[in-house]
């Protein structure tokens, strides 16, 4: 993989998304994601190895962010163990499954996959 070129102008720019990303995730518990994978894809783009690529790099970013939030959630007592303990094994399963498939779906495939996700998880957010 290329290294990113630094500029003053692009590293300001990522940290203003990583804040963003940051504060969404923490505020909404979830959302930084996206605001990670259309970072990554407009600043990133000449680096990252493909468009695949920038959905393992967000998920490597959101990771210690998700980290801090849970723990900050938990502190707060905000976290049902009753139902972390049912979800957890089974994400971790289909979390290691979409990382095999990552690499096996077309870019282009990715792109609309996550598209609809965002969507559907958007009207759902308003109708409910």
């Amino acid at each position: 993989m290329k290294r990113l070129p630094f500029t003053t102008d692009v590293a300001l720019k990522l940290a203003a998304m990583g804040a963003l990303a940051g504060v969404v995730n923490g505020l909404l518990g979830a959302g930084g994601g996206i605001i990670t994978v259309i970072a990554v894809n407009k600043y990133l783009k000449d680096v990252a190895t493909d468009k695949n690529g920038a959905f393992a790099t967000a998920l490597c970013v959101m990771l210690p962010i998700s980290l801090l939030s849970c723990s900050l959630y938990a502190f707060k007592g905000h976290i049902s163990l009753d139902g972390f303990g049912w979800f957890i094994p089974s994400a971790l399963i289909g979390g290691a499954l979409g990382g095999i498939l990552l690499g096996r779906i077309r870019a282009d495939w990715m792109k609309k996959i996550f598209s609809a996700l965002v969507a559907i998880s958007g009207v759902l957010l308003i109708i409910r």
